[in-house]
């Protein structure tokens, strides 16, 4: 059977699994719900309660490194979820990943550097088996035992580095000291997948550079549903939902300002589907087709905008960020990619990193702290500049006083990074 064949038969009926799944009677997590759209949002910390206030059957599955049948995420909660799986939710996973990986130009022989998290996390589980499924070899299984492949002297055969960008940053430094150029010591490199956070331009150019390969993919997923989406190759920036395997709704920012402002308010979801280009809202997502604790209507937090294609109509995404790292200035908000862009715009080779910080004498004022390369540094028209880009990407922002609520600060540093696990850049502070 081709490859191309094997997917097609992945692809999920989601009106079929729906109708399958509904009513709901009397279950743990939902309760009863006649229809789906009847169902209140899940958040990460909803889920997080519940996994951990309940225990699952201790044969759910085989997995030998997981005894209790649950892979370990904290995500943006900061306490635990215990995520269940099934030996048929294992398999489909296997095929999830395969098929995002394919998309990214990962092929059948292809050797795999896995810079994913350890068990009982399931980035480093799911990068070995989503590349066996596809034919391909991870050759090591995390980012603790990277260094086994020098041991076994495979750095030729490694042609696929996949990890967050903190972790893939970090540890191609490490290598390079050790053993220098990275295009030397693998040569047979020659994609990096990102998954774990957004991956600006520069974070992105720095790992074209580090690794010497142009191929830079970011992959968009939470530990609880799997891949989201994968970016276009030939687009920078834009991805394509997994919606042949996930099913997709949409809050709009108007929903969600009316649910910041109105007590008790349930902001309203449309399709994905019906979302008009340009707009600007949270992602929810639900995967039917999970046998242990189907994911419905799963309200990550993640702020996506939409993109159509001007000649077919065809939906792209980007992400923003994160919704509670959404920075209120007057009535509209600035997400972290808003921010990243306008601040690579305006400081150009100049910027390092940076990193904004909400006063705490006041909730409004924000604090730009801004770490540029040596012997450059701050202009006098930089802060304009900064706020007349971000005002010709958004017509809400022309309206907000972007200018006096933002104070540039040039900072040395920001201390050292340690990457350990599914490491995030801490890029907006709010108090």
């Amino acid at each position: 059977m081709s490859t191309t064949k094997k997917y097609d038969l992945e692809i999920c009926d989601h009106q079929k699994l729906m109708q399958k799944l509904f009513p709901l009677k009397d279950h743990s997590l939902y309760g009863s719900v006649e229809k789906f759209e009847d169902l209140e949002y899940l958040t990460p910390l909803k889920l997080s309660d519940y996994t951990n206030d309940n225990s699952f059957d201790e044969n759910d599955t085989t997995l030998e490194i997981c005894p209790t049948c649950f892979f370990n995420t904290s995500g943006t909660t900061n306490r635990s979820k215990r995520i269940p799986f099934s030996d048929a939710d294992l398999q489909r996973q296997r095929m999830h990943e395969a098929i995002a990986l394919a998309k990214l130009g990962m092929k059948q022989g292809h050797g795999v550097m896995s810079l994913g998290a350890p068990l009982p996390s399931i980035s480093g589980w799911a990068i070995v088996n989503g590349s066996d499924a596809l034919g391909a070899t991870a050759i090591n299984t995390s980012q603790v035992d990277y260094d086994t492949i020098f041991d076994m002297k495979k750095e030729a055969d490694v042609n696929v580095v996949i990890g967050t960008p903190l972790v893939v940053k970090e540890i191609g430094l490490a290598i390079e000291q050790e053993f220098g150029a990275l295009n030397t010591v693998f040569p047979n490199m020659q994609i990096a997948i990102i998954f774990g956070d957004v991956l600006p331009d520069s974070m992105r150019a720095f790992i074209k550079n580090l690794w010497g390969i142009e191929q830079v993919y970011s992959l968009y997923g939470t530990v609880e549903a799997d891949v989201v989406a994968t970016e276009c190759p030939d687009q920078p920036g834009l991805m394509q939902l997994m919606s042949e395997r996930l099913y997709f709704e949409f809050i709009s920012e108007q929903e969600i300002l009316k649910e910041k402002s109105i007590p008790g308010y349930q902001p309203k979801a449309i399709s994905v589907d019906a979302a008009m280009n340009g707009d600007i809202g949270e992602i929810v997502i639900s995967d039917f087709s999970r046998e242990s604790l189907p994911l419905l209507r799963y309200r990550i937090g993640d702020v996506i905008q939409i993109h159509r294609s001007p000649v077919d109509g065809m939906l792209q995404i980007s992400v923003l960020g994160r919704s509670k790292n959404a920075v209120p200035v007057g009535d509209t908000y600035l997400y972290e990619m808003q921010i990243d862009r306008a601040i690579q715009k305006t400081f150009g080779n100049r910027i390092s990193e940076w990193r904004l910080v909400e006063g705490e004498s006041d909730s409004h004022r924000y604090q730009l702290r801004l770490n540029l390369q040596p012997g450059t540094e701050i202009q006098a028209a930089d802060k304009q500049a900064l706020c007349n880009y971000l005002a010709s990407c958004r017509a809400t922002l022309s309206m907000a006083d972007v200018v006096s609520n933002i104070d540039f600060v040039q900072v040395s540093n920001f201390g050292e990074v340690i990457a350990q696990g599914d490491a995030k850049a801490k890029r907006i502070l709010l108090v």
